[in-house]
């Protein structure tokens, strides 16, 4: 079963809100691929190469720091709970 924030964590939604957030916030994607600890092709390739497939957590988490968004719209799941 396939829900609306599973969809939203897909790799290529992932890139797209990615991409967005960069383009709104006017940031470049070889700083941002700095502050993080990364090379300055990191995010480049990431968002138009698809590689890696998805961030790391350590990358995914410091991005959501500094773009101050819930790391879920960066791919993370949301946490397992019990029925």
């Amino acid at each position: 079963m396939q829900n609306k924030e599973a969809t939203s964590a897909e790799p290529d939604n992932v890139r797209a809100t990615l991409a967005d957030l960069i383009n709104q916030r006017g940031e470049s994607l070889g700083a941002l691929s700095r502050m993080i600890g990364r090379n300055d092709a990191y995010l480049q390739q990431f968002i138009r190469r698809g590689t890696p497939r998805r961030l790391d957590e350590d990358a995914r988490l410091k991005l959501a720091k500094v773009l101050k968004v819930d790391e879920r719209l960066l791919g993370a799941r949301d946490p397992w709970q019990p029925e």
